[in-house]
Order: structure tokens, then C-alpha cells, then sequence
């Protein structure tokens, strides 16, 4: 058989309840913690830091180092090979004779060609004093005139000293041989040229600038060069040459592209032809300027002014700001209520007004 309990005392019952009480007041300040005054959660924001440092604006673009002479040594006379004086390597000087042609075979056709020009030389004399008496027509005489112009230059084509010994028109390093002895001058594969000769010793890379970048291209601009077989090297180089007229990207893309030449400075030796590599052409380069983060800048669409969202313990502040040089990453400030060690916002929105209050995001 159960017992009544005695009755709660009223002095334990007012405890209780101010205990109760003292409860639901302490949730509701540990809540208006995590509010605004306006009864909402803050907006978490993430912040750069404006800083002084070297800011360098620059364009990066690939492509392929090549000498900066580079000739196909080719002949339009199918004859035998009877000699080849150079191997791959071999460094050349302009005239130099690389290869020797079948000078018999030469001589032969050579001989033919003067025959048959003494005799159009014959008919073209003969024809031009008939002419002159009004014995043949005009067109006549012509025929006869262009007869021997023809057989002219197919003789002079078939000098001997000139076409039997195929030479190097640059100095350079013989890069490819494509040919073999006892065949024939043209019988390359996939119709190459017989010799390829590069100026090695003098490198260029030739590389395509987008048409949104050219502008700040200019003749005289240094260049550092990377690349894999110079490891963790550079070496330096200095744009050349703009081209006047651009060109498609590619089959499927409107952008244009303009054709840009870079000297390569000499020195490093391990830079060579074939080789891809990447060149960071120095537009313009500030030391110790006040910067911002790109991230953090905003645009007024109504007047084009710039402007970042300064944090100022947890509210914003709207500072306008003048912009110099651009960096891959941060932004010269010109002017503007700025200094070194100012937290903005990064990423900010247009709904950020002055006096915003926000919660910065934790550090990670």
C-alpha cells in the first residue's frame, strides 16, 4: 500500500521556479549570442590582407624552342648520289658542300641541253633576218625568239659546278640526313628535303599571343624561360619580332592569335632545339606597393568606381579605392583610406552595405 508524499513546501516551490526561470533566461542569451540585432544568423565572410609587396604583371604562354635559321636542302635534279660529307651533328658553315650528285649523269644531260640550244640559237638568228626582210610573220619569229630563251636558261640550270655539289645556304648544324648514297636526290621518305640545317647556336621560340593580351606586348620586353631539361634553371630572352596580322587560334575557336618571335639569350647550354618550354614575358613589375587581394574588389555599376569592403571588428566598412598595377593575385592601391594590415572581404556581394555586421569564418 502506497504513501502520500508530504506536499511541496511554497519555499521549495519559488525555488523551482526561479530555478526555472534562471534556465530559460540563460538559452535565451546564449541564443541572442548567435543572433543580430535583427534576429538573424550573421553572414560568415572570409578576409584578405591588404599588404605592401612586389607586384609584377606578366604574360606566360608555351611553345617550342628552334634555332633561329633553320633551311631545307633540297635540288630539282633527280640525280644519283655518289657522296654524303656530313653526318647529324655536324655543325656547317654557309657554301659548305654536304653532298656530291652523279656528275656524269649531269654531264650528259648537260650536253644535250647545249646542243639543243646551239640549234634554236641557229633558227632564232635565221628567223630574225628573215623577219627583218618580211619573209616570216611576226608570230613567226617569235616562236623561234622564245625557242632559244628556253633552251637558255635549261643550260644555264645545268651548270655543272653549281648543281653537282649540294651545299648549305646558312651556317649551322646539320640537324637531319635523309638521304643515302647510290639513291637518288629526291628518293627521301615522305618526300623530306635532303639536309635540314639550323642555326643552333642562335635559339628563338616562336609563340602565339591572344589577341586580348598583344596590346601589352611590345618589341624589347624580357622574357624568362623555363623548362624541364633546365630542372629548376631559367634562362632569359627578349621579344623580337610582333607580327602585323593575326591569325585563327584553332579550327573551332574565334579568338585570334598573333604570332610573337623571342631571342633567346646565350649562356645556358642546356636549352635546346625540339624542346617545349614556357616563357613569362614582364609586362611592368612595382617593388613595395600597397595591394589588395583581386577577390576583394567590387565595381560600382553606376559609376564604374572600385571599392572594398573593409572589416572593422565584426561590421563592415565601404572604402573606394584607386587601382595601379594588376598581379596575378593582388592589386596596386593608389589611393583610398587603406593601410598595410587591413582585413577586406573576400568574394564580396553587392548586398554588403556600410555598418553590415558579420561573423568572420574560422581560421582553418
Amino acid at each position: 500500500m502506497f504513501r502520500k508524499g508530504k506536499p511541496m513546501s511554497k519555499k521549495k516551490k519559488r525555488i523551482l521556479i526561479v530555478t526555472i526561470i534562471a534556465i530559460i533566461l540563460m538559452i535565451a542569451i546564449i541564443a541572442a549570442l548567435g543572433l543580430t540585432s535583427g534576429g538573424e544568423p550573421a553572414t560568415q565572410v572570409t578576409t584578405g590582407t591588404v599588404e605592401r609587396m612586389d607586384i609584377e604583371q606578366a604574360v606566360t604562354i608555351k611553345g617550342t624552342i628552334q634555332g633561329s635559321q633553320s633551311a631545307d636542302v633540297a635540288t630539282s635534279l633527280n640525280y644519283e648520289i655518289v657522296s654524303i660529307l656530313v653526318e647529324e651533328g655536324d655543325i656547317v658553315k654557309k657554301d659548305q658542300v654536304l653532298a656530291v650528285l652523279d656528275s656524269e649523269e649531269l654531264q650528259d644531260d648537260y650536253q644535250k641541253a647545249a646542243s639543243a640550244l646551239n640549234e634554236s640559237r641557229f633558227k632564232y638568228e635565221a628567223a630574225k633576218s628573215l623577219y627583218e626582210e618580211g619573209a616570216i610573220s611576226k608570230e613567226e619569229f617569235i616562236r623561234a625568239e622564245n625557242a632559244y630563251k628556253s633552251d637558255r636558261i635549261t643550260v644555264d640550270s645545268l651548270n655543272v659546278s653549281d648543281k653537282v655539289n649540294i651545299k648549305s645556304p646558312i651556317d649551322g648544324t646539320v640537324t637531319r640526313v635523309n638521304v643515302n648514297i647510290g639513291r637518288y636526290a629526291n628518293d627521301t621518305d615522305n618526300s623530306e628535303p635532303m639536309f635540314i640545317v639550323e642555326d643552333l647556336q642562335n635559339l628563338k621560340m616562336d609563340v602565339r599571343i591572344s589577341e586580348y593580351d598583344i596590346s601589352k606586348i611590345r618589341v624589347g620586353q624580357k622574357v624568362t624561360i623555363t623548362a624541364e631539361v633546365l630542372g629548376k634553371e631559367s634562362t632569359e630572352g627578349t621579344v623580337s619580332r610582333i607580327s602585323p596580322t593575326g591569325e585563327q587560334k584553332d579550327a573551332t575557336s574565334k579568338e585570334m592569335v598573333i604570332p610573337v618571335q623571342i631571342d633567346v639569350n646565350k649562356g645556358n647550354q642546356k636549352l635546346i632545339a625540339g624542346v617545349t618550354a614556357k616563357a613569362k614575358i614582364e609586362i611592368e613589375k612595382k617593388d613595395d606597393v600597397l595591394s589588395a587581394p583581386i577577390d576583394s574588389l567590387l565595381e560600382d555599376p553606376n559609376t564604374g568606381e572600385s571599392y572594398v569592403m573593409v572589416l572593422n571588428v565584426n561590421a563592415l566598412k565601404k572604402i573606394p579605392v584607386e587601382l595601379g598595377l594588376e598581379g596575378d593575385f593582388n592589386v596596386e592601391i593608389r589611393s583610398g583610406d587603406l593601410k598595410a594590415g587591413d582585413l577586406v572581404v573576400l568574394n564580396p556581394t553587392f548586398d554588403m552595405i556600410d555598418g553590415m555586421e558579420v561573423a568572420p569564418a574560422p581560421a582553418n
